[in-house]
């Protein structure tokens, strides 16, 4: 997966648009964290963050906006699940809100969790289904990665690589791992001061 000419986003392969388009069309608004960097590339990959939505859902956090996300690591005994969620709040209307789980068994997963630790910027691309069943690039914001950020997902690697390893081959299930987190999700991520 590589960044797209200026103004036009990620090139998303196919089946990543239509399996985004029809998680929209059954669930609402929908995001994934995909590790980008061409192969050929010396650099390590960097994790981006793409946000798919209805067009309405999509313009309405266009322009100005505070985007606070939120890193979870979620343990279980089929293994880890990290989420990283994020509510994307535009001055004077309702937030957007969604989570992207990572798998760190797979390598594309590791990968974009791995970039979250390196790099200062995140890059969230913002695209809306279209009539025709296909994505459509609407636009990016570009957000720091604080210091801290960077810490903290360095440590939510780490500890989420030692409990794949501590799980049991035979037990090792993502799919059954994210049936019993996502009873513990919440959302949207809550403003500063709005937290208890």
């Amino acid at each position: 997966m590589t960044e797209g000419a200026e103004g036009k986003g990620l090139d998303l392969p196919e089946r990543v648009r239509r399996s985004l388009t029809a998680a929209v069309a059954s669930g609402g608004v929908q995001a994934r964290v995909v590790a980008v960097g061409g192969r050929e590339s010396m650099r390590p990959p960097q994790g981006h963050v793409v946000v798919a939505a209805t067009e309405d859902e999509i313009d309405a956090v266009r322009g100005p906006a505070r985007i606070l996300r939120r890193l979870e690591l979620y343990k279980t005994p089929y293994g880890p699940v990290v989420r990283l969620a994020f509510s994307v709040y535009p001055q004077g209307g309702e937030p957007l809100s969604a989570g992207a789980l990572l798998n760190v068994s797979q390598a594309s997963g590791d990968a974009a969790l791995a970039g979250l630790g390196r790099q200062k910027t995140l890059y969230m691309h913002f695209y809306y289904t279209g009539d025709d069943g296909d994505l459509a690039y609407a636009f990016s914001k570009e957000i720091p990665n604080a210091p801290e950020q960077r810490a903290e997902a360095k440590k939510v690697l780490k500890m989420s690589r030692d409990a794949y390893s501590r799980t049991p081959e035979d037990r090792r299930s993502f799919r059954w791992a994210v049936g019993l987190a996502e009873k513990q999700f919440e959302l949207p991520v809550p403003e500063p001061d709005e937290e208890a």
